[in-house]
């Protein structure tokens, strides 16, 4: 066993790697725009390998669905699939890790991965994976990366990484290199840097997009076939506002470390979910007309060391369509519209209703991504429910007083109540509790 990124970072990786992309890759491509039909067979095929598999192999799944009654081979329809218990991390907090692991798996053996999630809800999970989940996962970015470049997605072209952690590999032996840069600590330092490498794909966290604004017009010019934001809540305001600003299609990326990639968003604004590594439920909480409120439940069906099976990630998204469904860009299927955020993430009201962080998000956005007046914000809903706080750097209150205002009529037509909006002008956002950025905070929860 190992904990170092850089030990799943090696020429013999790369290779395997590298030799699956060259024979897969248009097998991948083409699978993105399947029917619901094709789909739906490939699915249940893979649904009812890993159920059997954990149920045989991984104590904890082996008491877990015993105890509802299942048996190996019971699985025949996606109804089937969806009798199972669900998962979560509070189901996982009662489990040790060695039950989490397949009885034939030597969790120490030197090709085996330990990764974690960000511990952003509170709890972080330990993650095992071996050479073909590092390679499965890897294939899901370089297929997303050739879907939005096009022929200019070439294998000498660079991909530049701006997170806290690295990429799997930093190449494929040589080919589509990937450079990761933790932090900007000089933006003049990483433009110059871009202009260098002239990459075709820019992934970033949603928090650096306006610090890299004084340079929209150089990054404009390296003709980005796209920007790929992920791991922290932005809104489509947010992206759509950067994509005119880097001229240059701003796209998000919905993610976890449990499963890999969930849903890209595509040029046309709407959430597709890969389907074909990942099967991702889409349940109903509430509906309005056409749109409706979902939560999210993920399986990764390809992993054989620690399998996520009805995973729930206690995310609420809002989708539309249905599975007959195409999108402009040739997707079918069920799409998410907005990632709304963690269920603990809603405000909640004093008639005791929920309201999505990202509706808020947007309309936060709306007023004051391109304020010049405000550099950063935080709205934070108290205990009391109608007390609030806008927290920000920048100028002067009274400059940004006549926002504030209209923004306040918004907040309480989203909530449907009155509020109390007090403003704190202060020299830096305080930390919050991983590297994620929240412009929404709700201490509701604590009221209960």
């Amino acid at each position: 066993m190992t904990l170092q990124e850089d030990c799943y970072d090696t020429l013999d990786i790369q290779r395997h790697i590298r030799r699956r992309w060259h024979q897969e890759r248009d097998t991948l491509i083409a699978r993105s725009y399947w029917t619901d039909a094709q789909k739906k067979e490939y699915v249940l095929q893979h649904l009812a390998g890993v159920v059997d598999y954990a149920f045989n192999q991984i104590p904890f799944y082996h008491e877990y669905y015993k105890a509802s009654g299942y048996e190996t081979g019971a699985l025949r329809s996606l109804a089937d699939f969806e009798s199972i218990p669900t998962l979560d991390k509070n189901i996982l907090r009662s489990v040790q890790t060695k039950d989490f692991i397949p009885r034939s798996l030597a969790a120490e053996a030197p090709e085996m991965f330990w990764s974690s999630t960000s511990g952003s809800s509170g709890v972080a999970l330990s993650i095992l994976s071996d050479l073909d989940s590092v390679s499965d996962n890897s294939l899901t970015y370089y297929r997303m990366f050739q879907r939005l470049s096009g022929p200019a997605f070439s294998a000498d072209r660079w991909i530049y990484n701006i997170h806290h952690i690295r990429s799997w590999v930093s190449s494929m032996s040589g080919d589509y290199p990937t450079f990761t840069l933790n932090d900007i600590a000089d933006v003049e330092q990483f433009v110059l840097h871009m202009e260098l490498l002239r990459p075709v794909i820019l992934n970033i966290l949603p928090s650096y997009l306006p610090v890299m604004e004084p340079y929209a017009r150089r990054i404009a010019q390296l003709q980005l076939k796209a920007i790929i934001t992920n791991s922290e809540a932005s809104s489509r305001h947010e992206r759509e506002h950067y994509s005119s600003i880097y001229q240059t299609p701003v796209l998000d990326e919905y993610s976890s470390e449990e499963i890999g990639i969930i849903a890209l968003e595509c040029p046309y604004r709407h959430y597709h979910p890969e389907f074909d590594f990942a099967h991702v439920e889409l349940k109903d909480l509430s509906r309005t007309g056409s749109s409706a409120l979902a939560t999210v439940y993920c399986t990764d069906f390809m992993c054989r060391t620690m399998p996520f099976i009805r995973y729930d990630h206690g995310d609420i998204v809002s989708v539309a369509g249905n599975d007959s469904s195409l999108c402009k860009c040739g997707k079918h299927g069920r799409t998410i519209e907005r990632v709304e955020g963690r269920k603990d993430d809603c405000l909640q009201t004093t008639g005791n209703h929920y309201v999505p962080a990202a509706a808020v998000t947007n309309a936060l956005d709306s007023f004051f991504n391109a304020d010049p007046n405000v550099s950063s914000f935080r709205l934070i809903q108290r205990a009391t429910l109608i007390d609030f706080v806008f927290m920000y750097t920048g100028a002067d209150t009274e400059q940004i007083s006549p926002s504030l205002r209209a923004f306040l009529v918004q907040l309480q037509t989203l909530l449907k109540m009155p509020v109390q909006l007090k403003i704190e002008r202060v020299a830096a956002l305080p930390d919050t509790s991983s590297y994620k950025r929240k412009k929404i905070i709700s201490e509701a929860r604590k009221n209960g």
